[in-house]
């Protein structure tokens, strides 16, 4: 009895070692947090999708979407071209079926405007006065007239309109605002929030809508933002956001209809950041809905379905009263948007990979007025759950002498959580952590086995290592004949990471249909990742139209830092045969196919490599470092105007076996550390025309300006400008883009102590 009592003992106090071990290092240890939560978020949107398999398409209509999809533009012509009295006629049709609130999820320009100048002269004194022509003109009138969308927007007191905010990026001269754009002034539009509340939600700093008479015509307007998830996922929603210069706080668009719907008023919004409760209260001081939310005020998104399950309505339908009756809107929530790839509003949710994002303010609003939430566990309760179940796990697989007979103990454990999770979410949208629970239980035995073994037993083994790797497609037929699965886990090594994507992307899909599309981009795909697999790379993944690569995993590669910059000038050669295959087919491809250009991010350091993932799907990938900053070096060469950006660690491996040109010292979005950044030219001996001459000029500009001359270097750059090679479809080039950097630095010199380093202000 007191050896079993002993046994007992050790295998909760094991219990108690590893949730405390599992809680705090998993929260204190950054790396670990980002890889446990990127699991946990993984597991989250498993559990989403189930819950919503089986919801039919258009199921929920009490929230309604006016698409503007295929058939509208059909029939209304080309979407730039509508009038806004269109959308003028669609108000007064839908509201005077009594909806509850109509929500406008685009962003208006008010030059935008079919026949302007001619409305105008119809509406002057010049206009025709006979009979027959001011029927036809009060007619046109009606159709075109640009006041009817503000004045149907004011005489309904039922439209929402969207706000669009964004952060400050001086690069680009876009400075934080310290007041509303003018023209907009409606103080009835924000709300009440002690400033501490405040500084807790996502912070705009600039308001970039222009159409500010629609704006200050609206019931009330509220951020149409939908910031993503770092893997690109839309899970969070905001409920307000702070508008940091003039210090005010806007409600989301959903939250403004919510607003009047519920009899919010602007003093209703109590933020509970100790609880994570958001508190709605109306005007008499009752609470009426308390929202869950994170430590930045925002909700989980409750999706109620996938693609399609809100009702969707052709927009040519719905300003018609003779196709839809106006009482068909009765106490329903209309929401205007566009489902259209073509208009640029897809967003990648945990539901599926292509998401009206319209569709996302729908569930939000439905999950409000139904009141119906996700509530993530918060800290002290997962503390506890991994303590209660760490502990009885470890006294219970303590009972026998040999832990080895209750292995099926913690595997069971591990199945009846993950199963009470699912059931837990499917029935009150509660959600548990999966992810630590299960590493808690798994790591508890383990360290009860090897008590046992190590200490109990004094038996001096080593252990094997627990994490797979990656290999050979001809390894895994073996493993899968011998009925051997590969295991999640990853090994770090050094490596060189590769990013490339097509520039300007979202513009294809405005000119190109869909099945035109899907065939460029194949077409180009297969041609970059031959080029890839013949210069001794992995494919990671396809992102889009972006492709993600390494080098020397799974099989080592020596130098593989020069296979990587090779592959670099392969694919820009590449790339340039098919601009020559596309315009030999004629007009086949629109004249933004025929200039088509690519920029490639390179880096090398160490890196992680392995099958990372759940137990249900693996993909063999990389994490770390020096990944994050080779993706960063793919966006950012934008900035700079050039093609291929490498960091230092590898242009020091491969300086003399091709041409570079000293590109800048950055400090890249997300990092402190300024990296030296290069743009890698072609190989060594094929010097381009004229860069003999760019590239002396341009890095004697750039020793000027690392010397603070800053006088002298504005006319270097301007010399290297004009030997730079301004191709079709480049914007800028990095002589262009240091001159302003000079004339910033000329009136606010960085100091004796400056390092030569730029900050990226956007990735």
């Amino acid at each position: 009895m007191n050896e079993l009592l002993k046994r007992l003992g050790i295998g909760a106090l094991i219990g108690l070692a590893v949730a405390i071990a599992v809680s705090i290092g998993s929260q204190k240890i950054s790396f670990v947090k980002d890889l446990l939560d990127g699991y946990e978020f993984g597991s989250y949107d498993s559990r989403m999708r189930a819950r919503v398999e089986n919801v039919e398409e258009s199921s929920i209509d009490s929230v309604v979407i006016i698409d503007i999809e295929q058939n509208s533009i059909e029939g209304l012509g080309n979407y730039n071209d509508w009038p806004h009295a269109y959308h003028g006629q669609l108000i007064d049709v839908v509201t005077s079926g009594n909806p509850k609130a109509l929500l406008f999820d685009i962003i208006f320009d008010p030059e935008n405007t079919f026949n302007y100048d001619l409305v105008n002269a119809l509406i002057s004194e010049n206009a025709p006065q006979e009979e027959y022509l001011s029927q036809e003109t009060d007619q046109y009138l009606v159709s075109n007239d640009p006041s009817r969308f503000v004045l149907s927007t004011i005489e309904s007191q039922k439209v929402y309109h969207a706000l669009v905010f964004e952060l400050e990026d001086t690069l680009n001269f876009q400075y934080k605002m310290d007041s509303e754009p003018e023209g907009y002034d409606r103080p009835d539009h924000l709300i009440n929030l002690p400033l501490d509340q405040a500084l807790r939600l996502p912070i705009g700093d600039r308001l970039t809508n222009t159409h500010m008479d629609l704006i200050n015509a609206a019931k009330r307007a509220g951020s149409a933002n939908f910031p993503q998830d770092e893997d690109g996922i839309i899970r969070r929603a905001p409920t307000a956001i702070y508008f940091e210069g003039p210090n005010h706080v806007y409600p989301t668009l959903v939250l403004a209809a919510v607003m009047d719907i519920l009899g919010i008023p602007a003093d209703g919004f109590d933020y509970d950041f100790d609880n994570l409760i958001l508190r709605l209260s109306d005007t008499t001081g009752t609470v009426i809905r308390e929202i869950p939310i994170d430590d930045q005020g925002r909700m989980f998104v409750n999706y109620y379905g996938r693609f399609k399950t809100f009702y969707y309505l052709p927009y040519m339908y719905c300003f018609d009263p003779e196709m839809l009756d106006p009482s068909y809107w009765e106490g329903k929530v209309a929401l205007v948007g566009a489902s259209l790839p073509g208009l640029m509003d897809l967003r990648n949710t945990p539901v599926q990979e292509t998401f009206s994002g319209v569709e996302i303010h729908a569930n939000v609003i439905h999950s409000v007025l139904q009141n119906e939430f996700v509530s993530i566990t918060d800290a002290q309760t997962n503390l506890w759950v991994l303590l209660i179940i760490c502990i009885l796990l470890g006294a219970l697989v303590s009972i026998p002498a040999k832990p080895l007979y209750t292995l099926p103990v913690p595997l069971l454990a591990i199945a009846v959580w993950v199963i009470f999770t699912y059931y837990a979410f499917f029935n009150d949208l509660r959600m548990w952590e999966v992810i630590r629970p299960a590493i808690s239980m798994g790591v508890t035995y383990l360290g009860i086995f090897l008590y046992n073994f190590l200490i109990v037993e004094k038996d001096k083994r080593f252990l094997k290592d627990t994490f797979g790797t990656y290999i050979s497609p001809e390894l895994i037929d073996q493993m899968f004949d011998a009925k051997e699965e590969p295991s999640l886990g990853g090994e770090e090594g050094y490596h060189t990471a590769f990013f490339t994507d097509i520039q300007s992307f979202s513009a294809f899909s405005e000119k190109l249909s869909a099945t035109d599309l899907v065939e460029l981009l194949n077409d180009y795909l297969t041609e970059m990742t031959n080029i890839l697999l013949d210069n001794k790379g992995t494919l990671d993944k396809y992102i889009g139209d972006a492709i993600v690569a390494f080098y020397g995993a799974p099989a080592p590669v020596d130098d593989h830092e020069y296979w990587a910059c090779l592959t670099a000038v392969k694919m820009q050669e590449g790339l340039a045969e098919l601009r020559a295959k596309w315009q030999g087919e004629g007009d086949r491809w629109p004249e933004i196919v025929h200039h088509m250009q690519n920029r490639i991010g390179i880096n090398t350091g160490p890196m992680v490599t392995g099958n990372m993932g759940s137990t249900m799907r693996m993909n063999y990938t990389m994490m770390g470092d020096t990944v994050n900053l080779a993706a960063r070096l793919e966006a950012s060469a934008k900035q700079y105007g050039v093609y291929i950006q490498v960091a230092e660690e590898t242009y020091k491996i491969c300086k003399d076996k091709f041409i570079w040109r000293d590109l800048d010292y950055v400090i890249v979005m997300g990092k402190t550390e300024p990296a030296q950044v290069f743009e890698l030219i072609t190989e060594t001996g094929n010097m381009p025309p004229g860069y003999d001459k760019l590239l002396p000029a341009f890095h004697e500009a750039v020793k000027l300006y690392r010397n603070q001359n800053w006088v002298k270097a504005i006319e270097a750059f301007k010399a290297s400008d004009e030997l730079e090679d301004m191709f079709p479809g480049r914007k800028t080039n990095p002589s262009r883009v240091y001159i302003p950097r000079c004339e910033h630095y000329k009136e606010n010199p960085p100091g004796d102590d400056w390092d030569g380093s730029w900050a990226l202000t956007k990735k």
